[in-house]
Order: C-alpha cells, then sequence, then structure tokens
C-alpha cells in the first residue's frame, strides 16, 4: 500500500463533490413549494440499490490476508516483518483460503537486460510460495511498488515485461493456486494507454507457459474502480481485473504519517455523522476537497454520508458493473482501515466491507502490513481479535 504524497495532488485533481469520494449530489438547499406533508430531507433520500448478478467464483477462492511489508520492503525485514512459517499457519487455522505476497522484484533485478533477477532473492520467494502450499492455501504473486515504472513507464516497461519472463518460466510448473497479479497499483505516468499494451504483452508471454492460470490485472490510478471502466483486457475467461477499497480515504487513512498533511485529522468515525464533528488540521482547512468532505460527514445522515454505506455501495457497483458489462471477473486486493480510527469504527467498517463483498460473489484479501492494518500477531501466535471477527465470524 504505502501511497506517495502525488497520490494525494492526483486525488485533488480527480475530485468530483468531495474529491477522490464519488458523492450523490449535494442536498438541495432551495426553497420548497408548501405541501401538506413537508418532503423528506434531501439528505435522507437514498437512490435504490442496483442489482447485479453475482461475480463468478475464482477457483475456490473466498477470503484472503496480504503478508504486506515483508518481501515488499525496500529490504525484507527493514519495515518490521520478516515472514515466517507461522504466517501461513496462522492464516490457514483462521479461516483463509489464500495469501497475497507482494514481492518487489524491482529492487533485486538487475538495471540492464536481460533483468536478472537475484537466484537467493527469487528463493525467499520459492520458499513463500512452498509454505502456502503447504497449508493448502493459494497464493497471489505479484510485483509490488515497482515506483520507477510509474514515473518513466517507456523506460521500465522493458524491465517489467523481462523480470515477468523469468517469474513466469520458474513458476510455470506450479499448482495453478499460484496465481500471478502483474503490477500492483499502477499510477502516475503508467495511464491506460500505456497500462493496456503493457498488460496485453504480459499477459501473451505468461500465456506461452502457463495458458490456464489465473492471472489478475490492477486497474489505473492506485487499482481505482472509478478505473475498472478503461482497464482493457484480452477476451480470456482467466485473466481477472483487480481493484482496492480505501475509500473513504480520509477514514480508512487519518492520520497516516506517509500520507500528505491534509490527511492528519484524526477522530473520523464509520458510519458519520459523528456525535461531535472533529476539528480539522490547518493543513486538511487549506484543501477544498477536504473541506468539503468533511462539510458532507459532519451534516449528512448516516445514508448519504461520505463515511458511510453509499460511499462502499458506489464502489462495488462500479466493479460489479465492469463484471458484468466485460466479462470479466473482478477480485478485491487489499482494503483496511488504520489503527488511528477507533476500534468500534474499524470493525464497523471491516465487516461492511466483507458483507459487501461476499454478497456480490467477489473474493477479498485483507491488506495486513504487520503493522498500523495489522491483522495477525504472528510472533505471539493471536490476532488482534475484534478485526479477526469482522472477517472471520
Amino acid at each position: 500500500m504505502r501511497r506517495s504524497c502525488s497520490f494525494l495532488a492526483a486525488c485533488a485533481l480527480a475530485a468530483l463533490s468531495f474529491g477522490c469520494e464519488r458523492q450523490g449530489p449535494a442536498p438541495n438547499t432551495a426553497s420548497a413549494p408548501a405541501a401538506a406533508e413537508p418532503p423528506p430531507a434531501s439528505s435522507d433520500i437514498v437512490p435504490p440499490p442496483r442489482s447485479f448478478p453475482k461475480v463468478a467464483p475464482i477457483q475456490s477462492l473466498k477470503r484472503c490476508v496480504n503478508l504486506g511489508n515483508g518481501l515488499d520492503a525496500p529490504k525484507e525485514g527493514e519495515w518490521g516483518v520478516v515472514l515466517e512459517e507461522n504466517h501461513f499457519k496462522l492464516a490457514k487455522a483462521g479461516g483463509f483460503d489464500h495469501v497475497r505476497l507482494p514481492v518487489r522484484f524491482s529492487a533485486y533485478a538487475a538495471a540492464a537486460a536481460p533483468y536478472t533477477i537475484d537466484e537467493t532473492f527469487f528463493k525467499r520467494v520459492d520458499w513463500a510460495i512452498a509454505q502456502a502450499l503447504a497449508q493448502g492455501l493459494a497464493i497471489i504473486v505479484e510485483v509490488h511498488h515497482y515506483n520507477e515504472l510509474m514515473e518513466k513507464p517507456d523506460q521500465h516497461a522493458p524491465r517489467l515485461i523481462g523480470m515477468w519472463q523469468q517469474i513466469a518460466k520458474r513458476y510455470a510448473s506450479q499448482p495453478e493456486s499460484v496465481i500471478f497479479e502483474i503490477l500492483n497499483e499502477p499510477c502516475k505516468e503508467l495511464k491506460p494507454e500505456k497500462l493496456n499494451p503493457l498488460y496485453r504483452e504480459i499477459i501473451k508471454l505468461i500465456r506461452a507457459t502457463s495458458p490456464t492460470r489465473v492471472i489478475m490485472a490492477d486497474s489505473y490510478f492506485w487499482a481505482n474502480t472509478d478505473q475498472l471502466a478503461n482497464l482493457d483486457l484480452p477476451a480470456d475467461p482467466n485473466v481477472v481485473a483487480h481493484f482496492h477499497m480505501y475509500q473513504p480515504i480520509l477514514f480508512t487513512h487519518q492520520g497516516a504519517p506517509w500520507m500528505e498533511p491534509e490527511f492528519g485529522t484524526t477522530g473520523v468515525v464509520y458510519p458519520g455523522p459523528p456525535a461531535k464533528a472533529p476539528v480539522l488540521t490547518p493543513a486538511a482547512e487549506k484543501v477544498d476537497w477536504v473541506r468539503g468532505w468533511f462539510a458532507g460527514y459532519g451534516t449528512l445522515a448516516a445514508a448519504r454520508n461520505p463515511s458511510g454505506p453509499s460511499t462502499l455501495r458506489a464502489e462495488f457497483d462500479r466493479a460489479s458493473d465492469y463484471a458484468q458489462r466485460k466479462g470479466h471477473r473482478v477480485y478485491l486486493g487489499e482494503f483496511g482501515a488504520i489503527d488511528k480510527a477507533d476500534t468500534e469504527s474499524r470493525v464497523r467498517f471491516l465487516t461492511a466491507v466483507r458483507e459487501e463483498a461476499e454478497s456480490r460473489g467477489i473474493a477479498w484479501c485483507y491488506w495486513d502490513d504487520g503493522g498500523s492494518y495489522q491483522l495477525m500477531k504472528v510472533k505471539e501466535n493471536a490476532w488482534v481479535e475484534p478485526l479477526r471477527k469482522a472477517l472471520l465470524p
């Protein structure tokens, strides 16, 4: 996850009424003609939920946990996580059926063609795959934090292709419960007009050795549902569109130290409105979309609140709509809420996301980074219990 500050700049540019959040129309404050019965408040009028067919299953995948901040750190252990056997044992014992393995292959690949990946590091990935399979877990292997590619896609696209030539060849004989995800959260300059042809080339090379393996492709703009419509994938039944769900982001990322200062306001609850409005930080006051979001958060009823179920439903509606229109299955690869939020709100949010995903037949994967989004206490062979109960009731 760990988005860079440029995410916020892009977020502000993409804002509609409340910034990154896609909201319904603002409350109508114009005077209304007299009526025998007063009309309902506009903030209480909620469009009926849209109906979509369930997404077809992806193998037997249902529930997953990310093994974040381990092999995707600049060096394993640098962000406080070193993978061990108990990551996999605990995940299986808790009731997960698969794990997602973020890997910073770009930190261990040569700069020049053929972009050879360090053998010692590759063996560490081998070990992680073997651990998952030994526990009866499927595993998603994905390229994470290739930041240089996002900044200079023309320069780095051949290197990503070279890395995938090696990954695909190395794991061609692995069972199909080993799933490939091409690239985590494409963003910045790797826009759809560059991303889609790159995906097609990599899918083609993977298919040379793995004709039916599931391949996942993230949408542009940090795997945003708004960008699923711009994801142009080949007509392959085992290519899956992949999205992430951190909306409402001023709730899920409140006070996160890696975010811009306008995210520093804490005390944001789910769902809104709060009993007492939080005091915005000076930085938040200066950003129009943040200030606007908090105005809605403090006044709108729960059903229409930007920190509420309508925001979640809109995200999932876009995913379901894409699956129905394009014929590609969809997968939720990350979601979570930072531990700076109160526990009750985090539980309500995780429960709502899980229930919304499962009601639509969408498999999901919780983002566990061993830190601010921690779920598994691997060293203690224990869990953050309120979160576990929300995800694995």
